[in-house]
């Protein structure tokens, strides 16, 4: 076979492409760009939160490993040692509240998936404050007590049933949300409601913005985070477990847990310790 060149006939011109085809060309390729950005961006923001799902539930067992070998929960690491932080001087109470998981007491890595340290509360009335509920059988705050183990027994506040006083002074609310745009932490504001109301210590992982959440807690300021975000660093009794953000464009993606008194109970008792039966509180 042989092949024989093209050749145009007379007045045929050569035609490329026109202004507006190339720039029909460009606008979808830029559209397929940014799609494909999105969708990696997606993938990968995935990626981290179940990375750091896995890690929030290493450092959940490993304060329960802490427990069941000490008998007691850690205080909060209030200088960043990765240690916890307790007065030198009886009742021993935590120096502070609020502060960072002890990683290196617990044997777990410093920084969850967005290289942060985790925020760690206990008990309010477990550190300093003047009050010694450290030292009270009866009290939430003798969980952190690390003097003689254990300290609390079954009827250390919280534990179920009606009447004064059985939630335990100092303990912590979690809240969750009925939906996206109507949120509220506190009863008074119809919007929120209670996934937990007597936690006697909180962990919170900060997620992307965690920085700048650490930033805000050690400046005592709020660096644009949404209402949600902001309960969760405010230092008050309340936390929040949301499911989206109410403000557009952000979106809330903290994650933390929480633990009970009945988690402490279960903990000793698996572990072939045992509890007393203190006097129960009116």
């Amino acid at each position: 076979m042989i092949f024989q060149p093209l050749v145009r006939s007379k007045g045929q011109k050569s035609r490329g492409f026109t202004l507006l085809e190339m720039a029909l060309a460009l606008g979808i390729l830029v559209i397929l760009m940014v799609a494909t950005v999105q969708v990696v961006k997606n993938e990968r923001e995935f990626s981290q939160m179940a990375k750091n799902e896995v890690y929030m539930k290493d450092v959940q067992e490993a304060l329960m490993t802490f427990l069941k070998v000490n008998r007691f929960l850690p205080c909060p690491d209030s200088d960043g040692d990765g240690k916890e932080n307790r007065e030198a001087v009886a009742p021993f109470e935590c120096t502070e509240a609020e502060g960072q998981i002890p990683f290196l007491d617990l044997g777990i890595a410093q920084e969850d998936a967005w290289h942060q340290p985790l925020f760690y509360a206990v008990n309010a009335r477990a550190d300093r404050s003047g009050l010694v509920d450290i030292l009270d059988p009866l009290a939430s705050a003798s969980y952190f007590n690390n003097q003689s183990a254990p300290v609390f027994g079954f009827n250390t506040r919280p534990f179920g049933g009606s009447g004064s006083g059985r939630g335990g002074a100092g303990n912590y609310r979690v809240c969750g949300e009925r939906t996206p745009v109507a949120m509220g932490c506190s009863a008074a504001t119809g919007n929120g409601f209670f996934l937990e109301e007597f936690a006697i210590a909180v962990v919170v992982s900060f997620g992307q913005n965690g920085a700048a959440t650490w930033n805000a807690i050690n400046t005592n300021t709020n660096a644009g985070l949404d209402e949600a975000e902001t309960e969760n660093m405010d230092r008050d009794q309340n936390y929040w477990l949301a499911t989206g953000s109410q403000r557009e464009g952000q979106r809330f993606d903290d994650q933390l847990f929480w633990i009970l008194n009945a988690d402490v109970n279960y903990a000793i008792l698996s572990s072939g310790g045992t509890l007393d039966t203190f006097p129960e509180p009116p």
